[in-house]
């Protein structure tokens, strides 16, 4: 387990942890840890983390312009709502009084580590400090951070004229199952991994121009070196979440789950491959 700069006190993840794992019997756990890490590791086989543009980006070979237009989209297809989703998984872990898979004497109880396992990740991005609380504050929020690095390159989030469609689609898919705990668990969880990987590679790309543009949104996320001050949390959050899948999985749901998983990826690898540089649409950026 890595020490985050973002104190998260890794003896109240461990009793979080622990108290999700042993909700449920150790068979049942078992089973569904098999079924999570099956999940997990075609997520890790997907093409969308072998995509071109990853490559392209941590070579450095896009063009400012490139990388404007890059922002802009971004921004529609998950900057702008992933708070949304995230705060909608904590309301909707109130479903988890009804779940099955739980012991009948923690279910009640459940909803309360849920979302406290959640809110960690939730105060992260809402720009709170737990180490240093003094230092909190909601400028410091991953959203605008990120609004304040498109008006450093200039770009005007409300002026939808160079969205793309698949950018659209990316926000509408995570709407469409807004109400679904299980499934936005899910959403949230590969939501986590592209972040990681493409976050680092868009920092490396953006770090030719101005250093600048590394600070605020990219101090958040893109650092992968353990011996940084300021490492990113999204490792420690992309575990909190699959550990909660893992808990309220349904067998019965197997196929479910593939597909949406399938479809959510399929809508990021198209997103990716929409923004491989094409000089024309970047003109008038």
């Amino acid at each position: 387990m890595n020490t985050f700069s973002f104190t998260q006190s890794e003896q109240t993840r461990t009793e979080l942890l622990h108290f999700i794992q042993n909700s449920l019997n150790a068979e049942l756990w078992k089973t569904n840890t098999q079924a999570v890490n099956a999940l997990k590791q075609s997520i890790a086989d997907h093409a969308l983390f072998q995509h071109p543009m990853l490559q392209k980006l941590h070579q450095c070979q896009l063009s400012l312009e490139q990388l404007k237009f890059i922002h802009l989209n971004y921004f529609t297809a998950i900057v702008k709502n992933f708070t949304d989703a995230l705060s909608m998984a904590i309301y909707q872990a109130c479903g988890l009084e009804k779940c099955p898979n739980i012991d009948a004497g923690k279910r009640i109880a459940s909803k309360i580590y849920a979302r406290y396992l959640l809110s960690l990740n939730l105060m992260d991005e809402l720009g709170f400090n737990t180490h240093q609380l003094e230092k909190s504050s909601a400028a410091k929020s991953h959203l605008v951070y990120f609004l304040t690095l498109l008006q450093q390159l200039n770009l005007d989030p409300a002026n939808h004229q160079h969205t793309e469609p698949e950018a659209f689609a990316l926000a509408q898919f995570i709407q469409k199952h807004i109400n679904s705990y299980a499934d936005l668990l899910l959403i949230l969880a590969c939501t986590e991994l592209q972040v990681i990987k493409f976050s680092e590679a868009l920092r490396n790309n953006m770090s030719v121009y101005d250093r600048l543009f590394t600070e605020g949104y990219y101090a958040c996320h893109g650092i992968a070196e353990q011996g940084s001050a300021e490492l990113a949390n999204d490792d420690n959050h992309e575990d909190d979440i699959w550990a909660l899948l893992t808990q309220c999985y349904s067998q019965e749901n197997e196929l479910h789950f593939t597909q949406l998983q399938s479809e959510y990826l399929e809508l990021w690898n198209h997103f990716w491959s929409k923004m491989q540089p094409h000089a024309a649409s970047l003109e008038t950026l």
